[in-house]
């Protein structure tokens, strides 16, 4: 298919095209002008991830984009998690209930007349957001307060479907920066709702990690304890088995107890070693602490409260790591102090980061301590011991087998010491690593001046020309799969046959062909019928300038248009003053045969023909309503010419024929399902096959297509009918 083709497909249907493209410009004229106008604010984060480095094996430095991309895609579907995104919800929704004068939202009418909002208590659903914000959890549709006041969000719309349809969280290409957008009627609205996501985002993920490391850090714990006590259960065997032993030989008493010494010695050093560490690293982190604290004292007038709590809730802190982290009565008094440091605090986000110092640098400090702790007591429990195998001088003699032994067990279980405590110090680094630790606001989202523009005319024009484009693609797409062989440049590619005569397309209504041929009438209401005319007056011409008088009309599929070529070229043939005569050898579908409604039928003509005499002589031909027309009609049934005509003498009842008309036209069945054409090609003078181009060419019309090929002179060629008029020289 060439694209003129193409175009002239596109010129058809522009109406339906110009139509549909208007109607799109319309309803999007009508959606804006209905469309509330929409306040966008925007936040924005730094993270910090493209600032870590990795270091390749030349000793260089690099980005690791690939952790990059994963560290930027957690925290993306981490700040639009329902963990975070409801809690928006919730703060807003407590805002508008305890500020009704100044609520975000406002329920409609209707929203008002529904069951959920009448049956809401607003203490209740106060009550219930505050227990939820302070306790980090979420709202459960299985409890019945708390599946209404569900409903109820969702009238505010806070749910957290209505939240993201107007939120977007995206990381700006190739930067180190995050992009929170919301739009809302409300210019407040979308300011505090960028503001709140990036916030309970760092406090639900700064949650989420520490849970997680301190929870693995724990377990760790616990299997080094338990390792540690296999580890001095074996060591205290293997001292009393060499005590009960005993031994003669002072060099190898003395050789054996130094040897458990030096051990004992080299882990003391190892210990002291981290006991230094940590005891320089608390001095560090206080002398941090003390001024950050000054820093925080100078920042505004309420600071001191804010100081205040902040070291009570500190001392509540460590109190609770030496019972061991399991006490929810002083973690509920914990939270409950944070939610109130932040009232009390600046909004600004250099204050917010201020404390969250702070927080973070007394957090470190009580771990530390802890650490220092725990140091010093290993070092006393290993001075302790050098001083009782010191004290060890008698060793008993006996086998030195069961010494063996444990000495093998004491060195596996030693091993395995190591290992774990390995992965002990892999998650302290990891509870030490939080995450979000460089995330920085960089803009804080503010209420806007005037609502985003509808851009109204540039959506019309988009919409017009998207539903242009789409409709053009639609039209094409079709033409290119449709397989019909709508033009004769289509049926040469799908037959590799070029057609003898194009035939467009026509309506004829109830009126008959041959009436039609013999008017004459002009006028632009007649184009297509003229057309038609002067179409069919090529194919005159051809059987005019063959010299040839029987001609065979069938074609390869059923309704492809024989009776009306064979009509339209009696007709033609008769304006040339010729004497024709039809022959309807189509028995399955005898339509010329209705038309005309003949008195003599094909199956009689053996029974009445004297081949001694001339047809005008004989009745086995029957006159029709046209000077110059006659026809011999077939009764309809499910026979074959050779079956019906067995009697007959075909060829001699051909040659008187001749000797009669000037030309004979016969319609026999379609080739592709009926053997009658391939039955009665020998007898005629020439085939033409028509094809309607309003079908697809199969591999049976190939094959039918092909015989008529291999008749050679007998080979009239293709006659494609049904050609649509814009096609004809396509």
């Amino acid at each position: 298919m060439d694209i003129m083709y193409f175009l002239r497909v596109l010129y058809r249907k522009k109406w339906i095209i110009f139509i549909l493209s208007f109607l799109a410009v319309v309803v999007t004229f009508l959606l804006l002008v209905n469309k509330k106008p929409q306040f966008v604010s925007v936040a924005q984060f730094s993270t910090g991830f493209t600032s870590e480095k990795v270091k390749l094996s030349d000793g260089s430095s690099a980005i690791d984009l690939y952790t990059v991309d994963i560290r930027f895609d957690n925290v993306l579907e981490t700040m639009k998690s329902p963990q975070v995104v409801n809690r928006v919800g919730y703060a807003l929704l407590l805002h508008d209930l305890n500020d009704p004068a100044n609520a975000y939202s406002e329920v409609s009418l209707s929203n008002k007349q529904k069951p959920v909002y009448r049956e809401m208590n607003v203490d209740t659903a106060k009550r219930i957001l505050v227990e939820k914000l302070a306790n980090h959890d979420m709202l459960h549709s299985n409890k019945k307060q708390e599946a209404l006041l569900i409903e109820y969000l969702k009238l505010f719309g806070y749910e957290y479907k209505d939240i993201m349809k107007h939120l977007t969280v995206s990381r700006v290409a190739r930067t180190d920066y995050l992009d929170i957008i919301y739009s809302s009627i409300n210019a407040d609205l979308s300011a505090k709702v960028v503001n709140m996501i990036g916030q309970e985002f760092l406090n639900y993920y700064r949650n989420l990690n520490t849970q997680r490391t301190d929870d693995n850090a724990q377990t760790i714990r616990d299997m080094v304890n338990v390792q540690q006590s296999k580890v001095d259960s074996l060591g205290r065997l293997l001292l009393e088995a060499k005590v009960s032993q005993g031994s003669l030989d002072p060099v190898a008493r003395t050789t054996s107890a130094m040897e458990t010494v030096t051990e004992i010695e080299s882990r003391l050093a190892e210990e002291n070693g981290k006991y230094n560490t940590h005891l320089n690293r608390v001095a560090y982190l206080r002398a941090q602490l003390s001024s950050l604290m000054g820093s925080a004292e100078t920042t505004s007038g309420d600071n001191q409260e804010v100081i205040r709590l902040t070291q009570r809730r500190n001392d509540l802190v460590a109190e609770l790591n030496k019972r061991g982290g399991n006490d929810l009565g002083l973690q509920r008094q914990i939270d409950g102090l944070r939610n109130e440091i932040i009232q009390k605090s600046s909004s600004g986000a250099s204050r917010s980061k201020l404390l969250d110092k702070i927080d973070n640098t007394t957090r470190e400090i009580n771990e530390e301590e802890a650490l220092l702790n725990a140091s010093k007591t290993t070092i006393d429990e290993y001075n302790a011991r050098i001083t009782r195998y010191m004290s060890l001088t008698n060793v008993n003699p006996g086998s030195s087998v069961q010494i063996d032994v444990l000495k093998t067990k004491l060195d596996m279980e030693n091993q395995q010491l190591r290992e774990i405590r390995e992965k002990y110090s892999m998650a302290e680094g990891l509870v030490r690593d939080d995450p979000t630790v460089n995330f920085i606001q960089t803009r804080v989202g503010i209420p806007p001046n005037q609502p985003e523009s509808k851009k109204t005319l540039i959506k019309m024009i988009l919409a017009g020309m998207s539903v242009f484009l789409l409709m053009v693609l639609i039209f094409i797409f079709l033409e290119i799969f449709d397989p019909a062989a709508k033009t004769p440049s289509i049926f040469y590619r799908q037959s590799r046959t070029h057609t003898s005569n194009i035939l467009n397309h026509v309506l004829f209504k109830k009126k008959l062909i041959i009436d039609m041929m013999l008017e004459d009438k002009q006028g632009k209401k007649y184009r297509f019928k003229n057309l038609f005319k002067n179409s069919i007056r090529k194919l005159r011409f051809e059987l005019l300038d063959s010299g040839k008088k029987v001609f065979l009309l069938t074609s390869s599929q059923k309704q492809s248009g024989k009776t009306t070529t064979i009509e339209a070229l009696a007709a033609s043939l008769l304006l040339s003053h010729k004497k024709v005569l039809i022959i309807d050898l189509n028995f399955l579908n005898n339509t010329l045969t209705r038309h005309f409604n003949p008195e003599i039928f094909i199956q009689d003509v053996s029974s009445k023909i004297n081949y001694s005499l001339s047809i005008s002589q004989q009745k086995v031909v029957s006159s029709t309503s046209y000077d110059g027309l006659d026809i011999i009609g077939c009764r309809e049934s499910n026979v074959t010419p050779t079956e019906v005509l067995n009697e007959l003498n075909i060829v001699d009842f051909l040659r008187l024929l001749r000797e009669e008309y000037d030309y004979i036209l016969i319609e026999t069945a379609a080739m592709n399902l009926y053997a009658d054409s391939r039955e009665m090609a020998k007898y005629v003078d020439s085939i033409y096959l028509i094809f309607g181009a309003d079908e697809a060419i199969a591999q049976a019309d190939l094959d039918s297509i092909q015989f008529v090929a291999s008749l050679k002179e007998k080979n009239g060629g293709v006659i494609l009918n049904k050609v649509l008029t814009e096609n004809l020289n396509a």
